[in-house]
């Protein structure tokens, strides 16, 4: 998966973030939950600050709901 790029991992580059807020997350409830949290997950790993992160993780989780494989991903990401 592209978003798995070594790239991707580092807080300065944002673009995943970027990404996901322009597009990603309106398209939340369409997309497959799994693939949804592991792109989640990717992208909370683009915030320079831990807690911002967790915050951005819990808020991901909530459009989650009924979807235990997804929470599990959201979770332990």
């Amino acid at each position: 998966m592209y978003t798995k790029s070594a790239v991707f991992d580092q807080s300065v580059n944002t673009e995943l973030l970027d990404l996901y807020n322009e597009m990603i997350k309106s398209l939340s409830t369409r997309l497959n939950p799994l693939k949804y949290a592991i792109i989640t997950v990717q992208v909370s790993r683009q915030f320079a600050d831990l807690e911002a992160a967790i915050t951005f993780l819990d808020e991901a989780k909530t459009r989650l709901v009924n979807k235990s494989d997804a929470l599990f991903i959201c979770t332990i990401g």
